[in-house]
């Protein structure tokens, strides 16, 4: 029987994993907190971005939906891939109306995740749950 062990390139985790780096990132992903700076601001992107999920799947497919401000319906479909290196996630919209985007993995377990992506200019740690 071969086994194989994952080890770890993220700074928060998890330091082994028995499931491949691909494996842990496919999932369905809810906004649980968000951080600018060490300053907990999960109630303001909650409601900015109410209901947000990511689907990233394991087609190399992804999909993003939230309601903004409560009010809008939004929702970008586009590919994934992991950067050479798997410490960053790409993610490139369908039909160019948005810009891509990258998340820095901090820690990517297989129920829970926890990135930096840039928006509106700032750098916001987002951790997130299945």
């Amino acid at each position: 029987m071969l086994l194989l062990v994952s080890a770890c390139k993220y700074e928060d985790g998890p330091k082994l994993s028995l499931r491949s780096k691909a494996h842990r990132a496919i999932n369905t992903w809810f906004l649980n907190q968000a951080f600018e700076s060490g300053t907990d601001k999960t109630e303001t992107y909650k409601n900015t971005y109410r209901n947000y999920q990511i689907e990233i799947k394991g087609d190399k497919n992804y999909e993003i939906k939230y309601q903004l401000y409560g009010v809008l319906d939004y929702k970008e479909t586009g590919t994934w891939v992991f950067s050479s290196d798997k410490t960053t996630l790409n993610f490139t919209p369908n039909g160019g109306s948005a810009t891509a985007s990258k998340w820095k993995i901090l820690r990517l377990k297989e129920k829970e995740t926890w990135v930096v992506q840039t928006i509106d200019g700032k750098d916001v740690e987002l951790h997130m749950k299945d």
